[in-house]
């Protein structure tokens, strides 16, 4: 258990690295391929030793070693953080379908962290979810279901792949008719179409139960986080927030610890 939780804790780190690079370079149209990684004030091309996540920037006293130019320390923060989420997928709560298979578990849930956390932070900063790779996501979140489908006679559900696309189906409507009832309302709309994507992919990784308890737990942040934010006059009542980020959340919050587990909260079952 201590190596699988030391190699995820590394493999994790390693994603967060290249999550840095993706959520710097997607929102200025640069490929996340190449160039390789370098410093973005004096193009100074960065050697591998020097890009270790995590130990580099401590090496490196937090600059660039040929300009000096200060390196934020959102890139550790988010390498560290990243490798303790992999750690943590060891212990999740995956949706029913994933129960009796650790290595799906694993992979698939390694690659749905990492697709939320992106989508989570790009909101978060740019009020942007790209629709890409909320595309890539919920074809990973078909996939998913028809791998279980095909490999896995066990478990009995006839019906997965029917019941993955009505989720995905009903996440996407639900916040397009938020839309359009703010558009009618307020004549602009409430949700933007990332935030119907974002939630088809919810629905395609989580199913029904997991979609629906996603998104009110997604209303419920995102409430706490406007009336801090008002009350320390953070935040405008004409501004617009990153809802995408509080869905992505609340998607992880579902993957680690289940929808039976905030479902009871729902309804105050023992």
């Amino acid at each position: 258990m201590i190596i699988n939780n030391s190699l995820s804790f590394i493999v994790g780190c390693c994603i967060g690295s290249f999550i840095n690079v993706i959520i710097y370079r997607l929102p200025i149209g640069e490929s996340i391929v190449f160039p390789g990684s370098h410093c973005f004030n004096c193009n100074y091309n960065i050697r591998w030793y020097e890009n270790i996540p995590i130990i580099s920037w401590f090496f490196l006293r937090g600059k660039c070693i040929s300009c000096n130019k200060k390196i934020s320390l959102t890139y550790p923060f988010i390498e560290l953080i990243v490798g303790f989420l992999f750690l943590l997928n060891n212990y999740s709560s995956p949706p029913r379908i994933l129960e009796d298979s650790d290595v799906i578990t694993l992979i698939f849930g390694s690659i749905f962290i990492s697709i939320l956390l992106i989508l989570a932070i790009l909101d978060y900063k740019y009020l942007w979810l790209p629709r890409s790779i909320c595309n890539i996501g919920i074809l990973l979140g078909v996939l998913l279901s028809l791998i279980i489908t095909i490999s896995y006679q066990n478990i009995n559900d006839n019906y997965l792949i029917l019941e993955t696309l009505i989720a995905l189906g009903l996440g996407y409507l639900i916040f397009q008719v938020i839309s359009l009832i703010g558009l009618r309302i307020y004549k602009k709309p409430a949700m933007g179409i990332g935030d119907s994507k974002l939630a088809a992919l919810l629905g395609s990784w989580l199913g029904i139960k997991g979609l629906g308890v996603s998104i009110w737990l997604s209303f419920i942040l995102a409430g706490i986080f406007v009336i801090i934010g008002l009350i320390s006059k953070k935040i405008r009542r004409d501004q617009k927030i990153p809802f995408g980020s509080f869905l992505a959340l609340s998607g992880l919050l579902v993957w680690y610890f289940g929808a039976d587990t905030f479902f009871n909260l729902i309804f105050l079952r023992s």
